[in-house]
């Protein structure tokens, strides 16, 4: 990246730990995911699109059903899960931790001529306690949305935020 403060701070060295290797990457900024996506041969998801593989059809409140089940996804606080984890927590269309390991960068990002700000979706398994200063964290359902002030690559970079890819549908 052209700014390198924080950036994937999670792996030492630079270096991804045999035992985070099925786990989101974090400390990524939103050009981070996007050029990752980009290499990847995809894109990041619009907002409504991450709503829909989320919550499906049906109007669920949350990926699994309409109750917050605290056994279907990182609800621990403790740190992330792996991807693969916890598939009775799965969204309909079969995606893994739509709530609570990490929020994930959307590619809904607005700029109302004072501030930038990106969409962010799922909350994440960092609850802050004790401070009103602090976006609360935890599972989130599916019609929670956070907007994340894009300030600088290096501070908007956190072990709480992740991103998954999009890909296009052919008809």
């Amino acid at each position: 990246p052209k700014h390198s403060e924080s950036f994937l701070a999670h792996w030492p060295g630079g270096r991804m730990p045999d035992e985070l290797r099925e786990h989101p990457v974090v400390f990524v900024d939103l050009d981070d995911a996007r050029a990752y996506a980009r290499w990847a041969g995809k894109r990041l998801p619009v907002e409504a699109e991450w709503h829909l593989a989320a919550q499906g059809t049906d109007g669920r409140a949350w990926p699994w059903g309409n109750e917050l089940d605290p056994a279907k996804c990182n609800s621990g606080g403790s740190g992330t899960m792996p991807v693969k984890s916890l598939p009775e927590g799965r969204s309909p269309h079969g995606c893994y931790h739509m709530s609570g390991n990490v929020w994930e960068w959307t590619e809904s990002v607005r700029d109302d001529g004072h501030t930038r700000f990106s969409i962010l979706r799922g909350g994440s398994w960092f609850d802050a306690k004790g401070s009103i200063w602090y976006v609360r964290g935890g599972p989130r359902s599916c019609a929670h949305h956070a907007k994340l002030l894009l300030l600088w690559p290096g501070l908007d970079r956190s072990a709480t935020i992740g991103f998954r890819c999009a890909a296009d549908v052919e008809e």
